[in-house]
């Protein structure tokens, strides 16, 4: 039997689920405060803290150290490592590992986000039971040796445990300091409420091919009315079959967002170089050639994965060259 059809049973671990109530009750008081007593420039700080966290786990934590769908310069490395931090949800390097085993073992029970179990598994009850048994073994047989090699980090993974917490208190105590917002405010808001809403936006992105992937073989969502509310797409399924292109967003999108859109800005400032994609010219190629010499369809695609960047300045350059 194959590891999709063997269902190990999993235990309840009743501490992660007393401490993930906690979170979200405070995460609803805070909730609370904003609506009726926050000041709004404390609501616009803590949007701009999810988005910097957001930034953190999909530009940094999964595109860029999972999937090295791109480089980029040490000061982008540090301020994504740093934004990263924000979320509470561990280093770098622990979450890399895990999201490189799902993808290994995707949709299988040695995925600790296994999908074939439902979407509350897939999105958030996977932290309420204990794991795969041999969780453990299966994360050691995982490559990692680029994430040892990167001192940024190494160095947060170290430090992680007294990174998170500074953190937090900093965020958390500016708006009693800089705008006299009230502590408690800023504990629930700042605090509770953002560090909850950070990580649902991580949760969810191991959920993407239940919400915003189609069933294999279906071009069309039209038997559920979830189409009113979400563009469902195969992008999802083709992520996990290229997951270095770096236009393949999160949440479902692809060639737009507003991730992809600051990965653009930063590459135009040269922060970011060696953008990896593909167009479906090279898509064919690499079929062909998979259907030909028996390789595996993503070894063949990375010969054709091209930095569109890179092929604009050729154009510019050759455009330079013709006589006026």
């Amino acid at each position: 039997m194959t590891d999709k059809e063997i269902r190990i049973p999993r235990e309840t671990r009743w501490p992660s689920v007393l401490y993930y109530l906690y979170l979200h009750f405070s995460a609803l008081v805070g909730l609370y405060l904003a609506v009726f007593q926050a000041k709004w420039t404390t609501i616009f700080y803590t949007i701009c803290l999810i988005h910097v966290s957001v930034l953190g786990l999909t530009v940094g934590a999964h595109r860029l150290w999972t999937h090295i769908s791109f480089k980029a310069a040490s000061i982008l490395r540090v301020f994504l490592a740093f934004a990263q931090t924000l979320i509470c949800q561990g280093s770098i390097y622990d979450w890399v590992l895990e999201h490189r085993l799902h993808h290994e073992h995707f949709g299988t029970e040695k995925d600790p986000f296994n999908p074939s179990r439902g979407f509350l598994y897939a999105y958030i009850t996977n932290k309420f039971v204990t794991s795969h048994p041999d969780h453990e073994k299966l994360l050691k047989t995982i490559d990692i040796k680029d994430l040892e090699q990167d001192p940024i980090v190494m160095w947060q993974k170290r430090l992680y445990w007294l990174l998170a917490p500074l953190l937090l208190m900093l965020t958390v105590f500016l708006p009693s300091e800089l705008w006299d917002e009230s502590l408690i405010c800023s504990i629930f808001i700042v605090g509770f409420f953002r560090v909850t809403v950070s990580l649902h936006y991580s949760w969810i992105l191991n959920a993407a091919t239940i919400i915003w992937g189609l069933e294999p073989l279906n071009k069309y969502s039209i038997q559920t009315n979830l189409v009113f509310l979400i563009n469902k797409s195969l992008w999802p399924q083709y992520h996990y079959t290229l997951p270095w292109d770096y236009q393949c967003g999160e949440y479902g999108n692809y060639n737009h967002g507003c991730m992809t859109a600051h990965i653009r800005v930063w590459a135009a400032l040269r922060l970011v170089t060696n953008l990896r994609t593909i167009d479906s010219d090279g898509m064919r190629k690499a079929m062909i050639e998979a259907a030909t010499t028996g390789r595996e369809f993503n070894q063949c695609a990375e010969k054709y994965a091209f930095d569109p960047n890179l092929l604009k300045i050729k154009c510019e350059l050759d455009l330079e060259r013709i006589p006026s």
